[in-house]
């Protein structure tokens, strides 16, 4: 399977060099394009519709941030954000990308990202059973050291309504909000799904999308799609079908 690429960095000679440091993986990605600013890497994946992106995380006129914020969860591509600074390390990984890379990008270090990306593309195809890596998913132990939060609360005019977060199924982003979909109906909150995910247990809720966190317990089962992409099928009452990012598919064979 061959990974349809962007890079996108606004300095030519950071391009110059990823370009370079790709070339002994041509048998795994195809360079389709480059782009030199957030507006035009936007433009440029809702031209192309890449399979991988590079992505720059400080640009003149957007971060890499905001050029994920404007494409929308419409576009999938597998994310991996380059930058010279470690301090967005823990944004980045909240945005669902598959790796993190620090400028300047060693031989070795992409490697690994490399290897990650040739484990996503035998579960895509099907040489590789997603199977194992989904029940170390379904198995794991929450950290009983953090206070995660027990209840909910979203707010209906006057009212307050009080969600235990075991009738949870889903959380959904939404624009600069977040859907809550309980057994007691579905509820408008103000707290972005990237801060909601810090304070549930992890052994409860799982993020497989940028815009999807999902009850582990509300899984009914998984499928494999015929374009190699996954989605999650819950036991609510309206038997919903989550898409699984790509990234996640390949953070499953990275627990």
């Amino acid at each position: 399977m061959l990974f349809k690429t962007l890079i996108v960095d606004d300095e030519p000679l950071a391009r110059m060099r990823m370009r370079k440091l790709l070339e002994p993986y041509t048998d795994l990605v195809e360079i389709a394009g480059e782009a030199s600013t957030g507006e035009e890497a936007v433009a440029k994946i809702c031209e192309i519709h890449p399979d991988l992106v590079f992505l720059d995380i400080q640009m003149p006129d957007m971060t890499g941030f905001d050029v994920l914020k404007e494409v929308g969860e419409d576009e999938d591509p597998l994310i991996v954000f380059t930058t010279a600074y470690d301090e967005y390390a823990i944004k980045a990984f909240a945005e669902d990308t598959i790796d993190y890379l620090l400028k300047p990008i060693e031989e070795e270090r992409l490697k690994v990202t490399m290897d990650k990306i040739r484990r996503l593309a035998k579960v895509c195809s099907g040489e590789m059973d997603s199977e194992p890596a989904m029940q170390q998913l379904l198995d794991r132990a929450p950290d009983l050291k953090q206070p995660y939060l027990r209840r909910i609360q979203a707010k209906i005019g006057d009212r307050t309504i009080v969600i235990p977060i075991e009738n949870v199924f889903r959380f959904q982003s939404e624009e600069k909000y977040t859907t809550v979909y309980a057994s007691n109906g579905k509820f408008i909150i103000s707290t972005p799904l990237v801060d909601l995910e810090k304070r549930l247990d992890p052994g409860q809720f799982v993020r497989v999308h940028r815009a999807h966190l999902i009850a582990i317990d509300a899984i009914s089962e998984y499928q494999r799609l015929p374009n190699g992409h996954f989605t999650i099928k819950l036991h609510d009452k309206d038997n919903s079908s989550i898409p699984v990012s790509r990234n996640f598919v390949s953070n499953l064979h990275s627990l």
